[in-house]
């Protein structure tokens, strides 16, 4: 396996890690370098894969992946701590889906064409891995979910309903066509969604810290509707053992700034949780009020669209070199 491919299939790869988990646990609590070592043994890395152990390598990122499952686990009660640092299960083993990664599953599906609401569902059972589970609690889980998000997506005018299929809106796509390298990338991002827009920032910052031969102790997802108003952190340290946890707030934006109130929810957060650095990164710009206030603050940077599309040419994460131009990686957004 190659490290791009691994990152191009991210989401789908951080989904079977949190299906795996449950089944690593069933025996009992375990500390999280067993769950992690146990996940890269069912891992489809090959041998020389997992005897990669540069910081940078695929064996690294793949354990990154399973770290951030475990921590999204943990976020949502389904596994807990106890005192001695073990994980274990806090309720019987079972699909682990919410309602928001549902409803970004339905808009990415429907991109492809128009649905009925039963291919819509089976598609959902099939990609959240419900149909690999001995109960059929997960088939209905998914299936109330699914029943209560089409109505509520085609009233939001996300979605519309006609001749019995469901197909996306004019306003959930993206109208404009790109005049430039930068609006294409930044219009690719925009398309695939608000953890998308999460997972890449989050394999953006780690590739960037390599890149300057920093330390890279984690990188964990933390995004979700409950996230606390922090959806990446990091843990880096530079040669000389000097440690920062970097707090990121992502905000995938497509009309409109990042406001003032925004900046300062993420302020609030930022300080709640000990950050020593904190990034505010989106695809779009930030409101002239909160550009005057990042002014004030000397331990949380913000990173706009340009300062973004700089980054990912830098580290080649979604953009790729061909001499001196530069391209979309297509099949990096391909998932």
């Amino acid at each position: 396996m190659k490290t791009e491919d691994l990152k191009r299939d991210y989401k789908m790869y951080l989904n079977q890690i949190k299906r795996q988990i449950p089944e690593i646990l069933k025996n009992g609590p375990l500390k999280r370098k067993t769950i992690i070592d146990k996940a890269v043994e069912l891992s489809p890395l090959t041998p020389d894969d997992k005897k990669d152990f540069r910081a940078s390598g695929i064996l690294a990122l793949y354990r990154s992946i399973v770290g951030t499952a475990l921590q999204r686990m943990q976020q949502y009660g389904d596994i807990c701590v106890n005192d001695h640092n073990e994980i274990s299960l806090s309720k019987k083993p079972s699909v682990i889906v919410r309602e928001a990664e549902v409803a970004r599953y339905i808009i990415e599906l429907l991109k492809t064409g128009t649905l009925t609401a039963k291919e819509i569902l089976l598609a959902c059972i099939k990609y959240f891995g419900a149909d690999k589970t001995p109960s059929a609690s997960d088939d209905d889980d998914i299936d109330t979910l699914v029943r209560k998000l089409l109505p509520s997506l085609t009233k939001r005018g996300k979605l519309t309903y006609a001749y019995g299929k469901y197909s996306l809106s004019s306003d959930t796509m993206v109208i404009k066509k790109p005049t430039s390298l930068f609006e294409e990338f930044i219009a690719m991002l925009n398309s695939k969604g608000g953890e998308f827009f999460e997972n890449y920032s989050a394999l953006l910052l780690d590739n960037y810290y390599r890149s300057i031969d920093m330390n890279v102790g984690y990188c964990n997802v933390i995004g979700g509707s409950d996230d606390g108003g922090i959806d990446v952190m990091l843990q880096v340290s530079d040669q000389l053992g000097f440690e920062d946890k970097i707090l990121v707030q992502c905000k995938q934006k497509t009309n409109s700034a990042v406001t003032l109130k925004e900046l300062k929810e993420f302020v609030g957060a930022f300080y709640v949780e000990k950050g020593t650095r904190g990034i505010f990164m989106t695809t779009s710009r930030f409101h002239k009020e909160a550009s005057k206030l990042f002014g004030q603050l000397h331990d949380i940077i913000p990173i706009d669209g340009p300062k973004l599309f700089e980054l990912a040419k830098k580290c080649q994460c979604g953009l790729k070199a061909d001499g001196e131009q530069y391209t979309v990686d297509k099949e990096f957004f391909a998932v």
